[in-house]
């Protein structure tokens, strides 16, 4: 088991660090953004998909995020 939380923390690390993924991000996120600064009032449906990938990038990255914390937690764990 603790071998596959290091695994999951290496490959998170990975694409936190890695900057042709960050920027893919980030781009869908402004793209997203620009959905809700230009669209017009009855286009709901575009609005609620636009939030709706702001939402999942922001869960992508908790998830990473959270696989990091996992090894850090389990280091500490196995150092006491």
């Amino acid at each position: 088991m603790s071998t596959d939380i290091r695994i999951t923390a290496d490959e998170a690390k990975r694409l936190k660090n890695d900057t042709a993924f960050q920027r893919f991000v980030n781009n869908v996120r402004e793209r997203q953004k620009e959905v809700f600064v230009t669209s017009a009032a009855e286009e709901i449906e575009r609005r609620e998909e636009a939030h709706s990938i702001i939402r999942a990038l922001n869960l992508i990255e908790v998830n990473l995020d959270a696989a990091i914390a996992a090894e850090t937690l389990l280091d500490r764990k196995q150092g006491s």
